[in-house]
């Protein structure tokens, strides 16, 4: 169940959810010139989605790739929670959080089937033939 902040009770247990993580590992594979919208991860109807991070184990590199992003959302919507966030740059080894278009929002609070999230990883210049990477989705149901 999303977290409901319209309730306005001020208890020990008010708006208490489980967090989880679900990491989606993603590789050059996933990364090509005009980018492919594809689903990698599923979440619990009514989950609320809090974070995205993303770490970063070996560069995406080959064919003289000289950006690339990664963009999450769904079917009809491929942008509605992460929009061209640059995974080019960051440093292999390092953490950081993806900037959120939407979070702390149920994704609908009516809706009854699970959430697939589309991922669609763009390169420019040419499609990678090196590089992985990972995607922690911090949710609450």
């Amino acid at each position: 169940m999303a977290i409901d902040y319209a309730d306005n009770r001020v208890t020990a247990t008010s708006n208490n959810k489980s967090v989880h993580v679900k990491s989606v590992k993603l590789t050059f594979a996933d990364v090509v010139t005009g980018g492919t919208a594809s689903v990698k991860a599923v979440l619990p109807a009514q989950s609320t989605i809090l974070e995205f991070r993303f770490w970063k184990k070996t560069q995406l590199s080959g064919n003289s790739i000289s950006a690339a992003t990664l963009s999450i959302g769904v079917t009809g919507a491929a942008t509605s929670f992460v929009n061209a966030a640059d995974i080019l740059t960051p440093t292999a080894g390092v953490t950081s959080a993806l900037t959120s278009v939407t979070t702390h929002q149920g994704y609908d609070s009516n809706n009854r089937t699970d959430i697939s999230l589309l991922f669609t990883g763009t390169a420019t210049t040419g499609n990678p033939t090196a590089g992985e990477f990972y995607v922690d989705i911090y949710y609450a149901e």
